[in-house]
């Protein structure tokens, strides 16, 4: 048996988590802060009974509007027309951005225990310059655990939900997509517009060709790596399509197919 991964470190796992939440929902936060900003512009520019006839500090305006998002009204009753235009809509801004992000987020979470596709595609949002390895047979997983062993970012696609190998695959760490290969938009979602190389491991020789073919349509530049069966007729097809590499799986071992990928760029 090869040596496992070491575990990520929880601070390494938290920042993907986090940093992977926070592409998801940049239009929902983005929106949230331009509100409480000018809310916040607003209190400011007003001197307000509550406080004696001054204007706020800036931490208290700003927590005056994130309040009013929630129907809460800090100094009561507002001293200018703004303010009670401002307190009268805010309530519904925050119902439609703030209700749909959580409803958004409980989704996601729910997707994220059962392992399905809307949380898969939002981990591979956050990789760049990663491998896409499709089919996680006995080559796919070495495979895997040999670009997990020297650093690179994976992301797997997988078409069989009861394939063998997904839970070695998920113990490494790395996000696995169960869903078609041959789909565009799988390929999408596992980041091949932004991937380096992508290993195409099945057993079936016509589905790797059209998804090494559809990888490199979708981007020109990414290595693609691509087995079939027969040796000669990989040779063939690496000759006529421009592949960087068609192996048979009876010629080359895993860990060399895993040091044929191109290393990130440095910086």
């Amino acid at each position: 048996m090869p040596a496992a991964r070491p575990r990520a470190s929880a601070v390494r796992v938290a920042a993907l988590y986090v940093g992977a939440l926070v592409v998801e929902f940049r239009g929902t936060l983005l929106t949230a802060l331009a509100a409480v900003a000018l809310g916040a512009a607003a209190f400011l520019a007003t001197p307000l009974a509550t406080l004696g006839g001054r204007t706020p500090s800036l931490h208290q305006a700003a927590f005056a509007a994130w309040m009013a998002l929630f129907g809460q009204i800090v100094h009561n009753p507002p001293d200018t027309v703004l303010l009670e235009v401002l307190h009268a809509v805010y309530p519904v801004v925050g119902f439609v951005v703030l209700g749909e992000g959580l409803v958004r987020f409980a989704l996601l979470m729910t997707s994220r225990r059962r392992g399905e596709r809307a949380w898969i595609r939002v981990m591979a949002s956050t990789h760049r310059d990663h491998v896409v390895v499709c089919g996680v047979g006995h080559l796919g997983l070495r495979v895997v655990e040999e670009l997990c062993r020297r650093g690179d970012a994976v992301v797997v696609v997988e078409r069989d939900p009861t394939a063998r190998f997904l839970p070695a695959v998920r113990a490494l760490g790395v996000p696995a997509l169960v869903a078609d290969m041959r789909d565009d938009s799988v390929l999408r979602d596992a980041g091949v517009e932004r991937a380096r190389a992508v290993v195409v491991a099945t057993n079936d020789d016509m589905g790797n060709l059209e998804v090494a073919l559809d990888a490199r349509r979708m981007n020109p530049k990414v290595q693609v790596l691509v087995r079939f069966y027969d040796q000669a007729i990989a040779a063939k097809i690496r000759a006529a399509f421009g592949f960087d590499d068609a192996f048979s799986s009876a010629a080359l071992a895993a860990p060399t197919i895993a040091d044929r990928v191109r290393p990130a760029a440095a910086g």
